[in-house]
């Protein structure tokens, strides 16, 4: 027969170590009354641990979602009070008061010979990795803003492409030359990462990016629009040359050995728009109706140009 005194060592040496791991600890018994506040919990939200004892689920979990930034949005997420649900997990906590802090809310069910005996929440703080994934997420935002190369294909970033646009949306204004901007797009990129993973879809994209770049002029600019999506500066060109690079890039894209698993074909479908002088529109206008030209182009499987206004 257990010594009923082992089994409550056991169980106090158990909080005492997650106390003295600074983990926030709520201990509920099977009928749903708290047994336990622990010290680190009292001080992430505020409340007087011995004020808590005896008191039910709901009174404990009211008091600690007052102190959240949702306190609606905190009952819901920490789940009603059913023993035997499954342990839940609720990433991310806002309280507000005693202090701004973030919390990672672990409930876990305590089961004996299939019968519920309660349930205990743990509570970590984690506003200091939140903190820090916050500044490498801007620092990387930064970097990107400083940096004019996509990472993983090589070739221009958006900004660096918008730049270059401008420039040449000026020399066309003042040379009374038109050019063109064409998008591309690979057909069901979506389902191409579900199915041999993120990593096979980015070696795609670099490999996509390879072919285009072996179609453009020395002075085209190429670059990544977004996602798995190109964009491309033709100075100079008008509708006929712009279909011309279009049908080149889309049928060596389609025609490439990319040795896939599963060995599906690659396809990219193209849209593009040109500037006609005189014209009051601006770079980002001729983007803009290249973008129409490209969903166009999706919808109907084919090359769309919209050659702008005829001067």
């Amino acid at each position: 027969m257990e010594d009923p005194g082992w089994s409550h060592f056991v169980e106090s040496a158990f909080l005492a170590v997650l106390e003295a791991a600074d983990e926030g600890i709520v201990v509920f018994d099977r009928e749903g009354n708290c047994r336990m506040v622990g010290r680190r919990a009292g001080e992430l939200f505020g409340l007087e641990p011995a004020n808590y004892a005896g008191a039910s689920r709901m009174t404990v979990l009211r008091a600690m979602a007052a102190a959240c930034e949702e306190p609606g949005a905190f009952l819901e997420a920490v789940g009603p009070n059913d023993l035997l649900e499954p342990l839940r997990v609720v990433g991310q906590v806002d309280v507000r008061r005693p202090r701004p802090r973030t919390v990672l809310w672990t409930s876990i069910p305590v089961v004996r010979d299939g019968a519920p005996r309660g349930r205990v929440a743990l509570l970590r703080d984690i506003t200091r990795e939140r903190s820090a994934e916050r500044s490498q997420r801007q620092l990387q935002t930064r970097l990107n803003e400083l940096t004019p190369i996509d990472t993983l294909t090589g070739l221009v970033n958006l900004r660096r492409f918008r730049e270059e646009l401008e420039r040449e949306h000026g020399r066309s204004t003042r040379a009374w030359d038109s050019y063109a901007v064409l998008r591309l797009d690979i057909d069901d990129m979506h389902d191409l990462n579900d199915a041999l993973g993120t990593p096979i879809g980015d070696k795609v994209l670099e490999q996509v990016a390879e072919l285009l770049t072996s179609c453009r002029r020395e002075y085209d600019v190429l670059g990544r629009y977004e996602a798995d999506e190109f964009i491309l500066l033709l100075p100079g060109a008008d509708a006929v040359a712009a279909l011309t690079v279009a049908e080149r890039m889309v049928r060596l894209v389609a025609t490439h050995d990319y040795r896939l698993a599963d060995s599906r074909s690659v396809s990219v479908s193209a849209g593009a728009a040109i500037w006609v002088p005189p014209s009051a529109e601006r770079g980002e206008d001729i983007v803009r109706r290249a973008g129409v030209s490209l969903m166009q182009a999706r919808a109907k499987a084919q090359v769309v140009v919209d050659p702008g206004a005829t001067p």
